[in-house]
């Protein structure tokens, strides 16, 4: 390990020191805390820990304050949602609750967004920690302070290569009092305290230059403070789109702006001629110019009744997200008709399109013919395909690698496709 590893190494284990690891076993019946599992880290020392199972509950928690003592900040995998609210519906006078949380869930869509993220972490389904054991709440407590010191490391190397980015962050997760644990952490990491909001605003139209619609980037950036954790993790998302990443299914349900966002910013054209974004990404011609660079035009013919290429018209229809019934001859080019507005917007937005196609050599061909033009984000499934070979495409489609699904009619009575 080099110095400056070392160095990092040690930020992050001083940093998970001053943290009360934390976590719970609750019935999913009954909904009451039936275990418990707590650790503090000791500077040259061996880690402490608290464990309860079974029992009475009540002195138990008087036990897990005591041990609290002397902790800035709970830290658990979903705390603040799961495991603060149970502590204080079983004892609403516990010291510890007065301490804010850090949440390693909520920090690993912006530590890794690239896939795969941590491997300690079920990212693209609810993103729990992945246990190799059952009910262990020590253990869990273990692994998160695993987790966190990770991120720690990996925030501090994406502050070396895109501080703009880390100030934004800083700032949209930490303007309220429960962002008292997140405004530590990044400050630790940035050796600075929190960005004024004149700072952070510039911080995210830095961040968004280049990678979005300058129009609505403006009026994202001048509604930043509303938008808070979910247009961090936009800016997350925004930071490696266009490769294979996904924005974790939880994040979409927990913080739905998200999407909304996403989708402002990079597939919303603003009408302003002078934006280059809209100009050039939501242009039907360039876009089917940048996916296959030796197609030049659209086909001339068939035309509409305006005379307008009808190949080019319903690309255009279906890029701005019209509902479209389009008919062609056989041998008009259908495919591209799907083809440039998934593509694109796979590409903008990480967005999945299905294609349902009777025809399984047709299917084949559609996905061998856009990997000979080096597009990897396409599969086809259906009823030829061996189990392992659906699991990996299943998984693949989880990962966000997959623009493109072409499946046959009778996968979508099967259980296992993803609705």
């Amino acid at each position: 390990m080099g110095v400056e590893a070392a160095v990092h190494a040690f930020d992050a284990k001083a940093f998970a020191a001053r943290c009360l690891s934390l976590d719970l076993e609750v019935g999913k019946s009954d909904a009451r805390i039936h275990q418990i599992g707590a650790i503090r880290l000791q500077a040259d020392k061996a880690p402490k820990d608290f464990g309860h199972s079974g029992g009475s509950l009540g002195p138990a928690l008087v036990r897990l304050d005591a041990f609290a003592q002397g902790a800035e900040f709970n830290l658990g995998h979903n705390i603040i949602v799961f495991d603060i609210p149970h502590l204080a519906s079983a004892k609403s006078d516990l010291e510890l609750l007065r301490r804010p949380a850090l949440d390693t869930l909520w920090l690993n869509p912006l530590a890794f967004p690239r896939n795969p993220y941590h491997h300690l972490v079920k990212h693209y389904q609810d993103g729990q920690l992945k246990s190799g054991h059952k009910n262990n709440p020590i253990e869990d407590a273990r692994m998160t302070l695993d987790v966190l010191i990770d991120q720690f490391k990996a925030f501090r190397q994406a502050n070396e290569s895109s501080p703009n980015l880390l100030s934004a962050w800083h700032w949209l997760t930490s303007t309220t009092d429960a962002g008292r644990a997140f405004d530590a952490i990044f400050e630790t990491i940035r050796g600075k305290g929190m960005p004024s909001a004149g700072d952070a605003l510039l911080a995210i139209e830095a961040e968004l230059a280049g990678k979005a619609c300058q129009t609505h980037g403006r009026e994202v950036a001048a509604n930043a403070a509303a938008s808070g954790w979910s247009l961090a993790y936009a800016l997350a998302w925004l930071s490696v789109a266009g490769g294979n990443s996904v924005i974790p299914p939880w994040v979409r349900h927990q913080f739905p702006n998200v999407g909304v966002l996403v989708k402002k910013l990079r597939d919303t054209p603003c009408g302003d001629q002078n934006c280059a974004w809209c100009s050039d990404r939501h242009d039907a011609t360039r876009e089917l110019n940048r996916w296959f660079p030796d197609i030049k035009e659209f086909r001339p013919t068939p035309v509409d009744a305006q005379g307008e290429p009808l190949q080019r018209a319903i690309v255009d229809a279906a890029m701005r997200g019209d509902n479209v019934l389009a008919i062609l001859p056989t041998g008009t080019g259908k495919s591209v008709c799907y083809q440039i507005p998934a593509l694109s917007r796979f590409d903008k937005t990480g967005a999945l399109t299905v294609v349902i196609s009777p025809l399984v050599a047709l299917m084949a061909d559609q996905v061998n013919g856009l990997e000979a033009r080096g597009i990897g984000c396409s599969a086809a499934i259906n009823g030829l395909l061996a189990m392992p070979e659906r699991a990996a495409t299943l998984e693949r489609i989880r990962l966000g690698d997959i623009g493109i699904l072409i499946v046959s009619p009778e996968q979508l009575r099967n259980q296992p496709f993803p609705t």
